[in-house]
């Protein structure tokens, strides 16, 4: 009777674990839940919803994975689109299944997605294969919460900037020091150090070059790297199209560019709203 009763009980596991994990179709959305609580607060047209997420492709390749970002993603749920033609099995309808703290895999149809693109897809996206969109539902807000939490985390981030911007001289001045190189500052409060100032003709606005670079902080860490790049001086962020007209061909230097020099208080990637940017470069050929 003992060896039953655990033959069943672990019988009803399997299942239960097969029930969670199996794909299902509902209201046109093929959807795959993790876990799901009855009692929860449902999602309803005009919630804001804050979410983590992980996109895959076919072979689990991952394209984005907000955990690894740092920041969840967030939407408003809308009442789905019911015009003739129109696809139900869409990531935005598949939320409309889930319920605060719900976790789902969003299976939809990279053929839905593309049949109005006439470019050919890219090598990670193959024809009859499924986008994989994994879902953790962490916070639900009327649209009037959100906006107050908005508005709050404004004021937050508007005093946090005003610190950081009265922070920047002695933060460029400290890496300066600390770097043992000799810098210069031009008319815009770009600093730079020449390291070799290359031979010809210097790089001017207009121009499009290639070049050898490695962006960093002022802590050293490397935000982004590129070798034989082209870069069009003019079409860039003010401190660094300033930076190449500093050197001619083969030269090399280094630029500390000031926060209004770069991306002022825009976040962009990887890099923070605000930040004092280190760049690299060599000046290889003009294009």
């Amino acid at each position: 009777m003992r060896k039953q009763l655990i033959g069943l009980l672990s019988a009803v596991v399997f299942l239960s674990a097969c029930n969670q994990n199996k794909v299902e179709v509902i209201d046109g959305v093929k959807i795959q839940f993790h876990s799901h609580d009855d009692k929860a607060k449902k999602l309803k047209d005009g919630d804001i919803i804050t979410f983590g997420l992980v996109i895959k492709n076919s072979t689990d390749s991952v394209l984005q994975d907000t955990y690894k970002e740092g920041k969840p993603g967030k939407g408003m749920i809308q009442a789905p689109n019911n015009a003739p033609g129109s696809f139900k099995g869409t990531f935005e309808n598949g939320l409309r299944l889930l319920a605060l703290g719900d976790s789902a895999t969003i299976l939809v149809p990279i053929d839905s997605l593309t049949k109005n693109i006439q470019a050919p897809l890219p090598p990670f996206l193959k024809p009859g294969s499924d986008l994989k969109y994994t879902v953790k539902v962490l916070k639900v807000q009327s649209r009037a919460e959100f906006e107050k939490e908005m508005e709050k985390e404004a004021a937050v981030n508007k005093q946090a900037a005003a610190g950081k911007l009265a922070q920047e001289p002695k933060v460029i001045a400290d890496y300066i020091a600390k770097s043992g190189k000799t810098f210069q500052k031009s008319a815009s409060g770009l600093y730079y150090s020449i390291l070799s100032p290359g031979a010809g003709v210097a790089a001017k606005m207009g121009d499009t070059w290639t070049v050898n670079y490695r962006g960093s902080f002022v802590d050293g860490k490397e935000f982004d790297k590129g070798s034989a790049a082209e870069m069009p001086l003019g079409q860039m962020i003010p401190g660094f199209n300033e930076a190449l007209t500093l050197l001619k061909k083969g030269g090399k230097g280094v630029f500390v560019i000031p926060s209004a020099l770069g991306y002022g208080d825009q976040e962009r990637g990887p890099i923070p709203a605000n930040s004092v940017l280190v760049f690299e470069v060599e000046l290889l050929n003009k294009k």
